[in-house]
């Protein structure tokens, strides 16, 4: 059975996106005999925030009141119907034209104080909420990749001081390769909420809904700024294929290792070595190495000489 093109659904760009692994010279030469990927669950990561935080709602409540009771006035009354976001939004929609005309004064005590117990509500049950989460993104399997290869502070502590390599991955159309699935690392200096002022809002006038994907992008794909030098990109898969395992080794294509590239540390015989290694299972791979710049503190890739 012939696997689906990777360009009926995504972008040349999307498909042309090269990733990168960093690597000591003990798992580099594990991962190219197997041909197998380590997928990580948040507690195996070197970052104790990654994955494992919680989205809080930190809101003035009487600002949300306030912002809520005009959006369900305009949705019961406005010269035109409010978008349908949740099951509210259909029943005002529906009822719309037939509800009692009310002052607005009239309108504001009387929805004012179930807003007020619904937001009460939303809090009681945020902490079950936040532990349900955490228990759930607990055993999610990630990929971490990087679109950089000339990072001096990665190559020391994911590539042995220098001493490992650089793995370039790439899309085979052909394969269904995952890489175009990847995603890039969003960096704040604060952890994001769940819901601001006006999405509770909206959620709370039936304008919207709050999406699982929504929770998960933000837990997923979302690091502390101290983490930007990474510039990294990574591919979620869910639970993975073993719910209950803290990681998963998985195969990658022959086709898909594009290049390799030495470290500037790297003994010459374990050079050497990966050199036969990979002459002999990926003869299309390209391979680089790391030289250090003579007038300022870059690192630079170029072509490996021939030995």
């Amino acid at each position: 059975m012939a696997m689906p093109d990777l360009r009926l659904n995504y972008s040349a760009e999307e498909i042309d996106r090269r990733f990168l692994k960093y690597t000591s010279r003990r798992v580099g030469r594990i991962i190219l005999e197997n041909r197998m990927l380590r997928w990580s669950t948040p507690g195996t990561l070197n970052d104790p925030y990654d994955m494992q935080f919680d989205l809080h709602i930190e809101v003035d409540r009487e600002a949300v009141k306030r912002l809520t009771l005009e959006k369900l006035w305009d949705a019961h009354y406005g010269p035109h119907p409010a978008p349908v976001g949740n099951p509210l939004g259909v029943v005002i929609r529906a009822f719309r034209g037939r509800f009692p005309q009310l002052t607005r004064e009239e309108f504001d005590r009387q929805y004012g104080e179930a807003i007020e117990e619904g937001l009460a509500r939303m809090e009681r049950a945020l902490p079950t909420f936040q532990r349900e989460v955490r228990s759930q993104i607990a055993r999610s399997k990630i990929l971490c990749l990087t679109e950089i290869a000339d990072s001096a502070p990665m190559w020391a502590y994911y590539a042995e001081q220098h001493q490992g390599l650089v793995l370039r991955f790439k899309s085979v159309p052909e394969l269904d390769s995952p890489w175009v699935t990847a995603r890039p690392i969003q960096y704040h200096a604060d952890m994001p909420r769940l819901l601001d002022a006006d999405f509770l809002a909206d959620l709370s006038s039936g304008r919207a809904t709050l999406e699982p994907t929504t929770i998960l992008d933000r837990l997923i794909y979302t690091k502390s700024i101290e983490w930007a030098h990474e510039r990294e990109w990574r591919i979620f898969s869910g639970d993975g294929r073993d719910v209950d395992a803290l990681y998963e080794d998985l195969p990658f294509h022959q086709q898909e290792l594009e290049a390799v590239i030495f470290g500037c540390r790297i003994p010459a015989q374990d050079r050497a070595a990966f050199l036969r290694l990979i002459r002999e299972h990926y003869p299309q791979a390209l391979m680089f190495e790391v030289e250090r710049a003579a007038r300022n503190f870059q690192l630079n890739i170029v072509p490996l000489v021939h030995e």
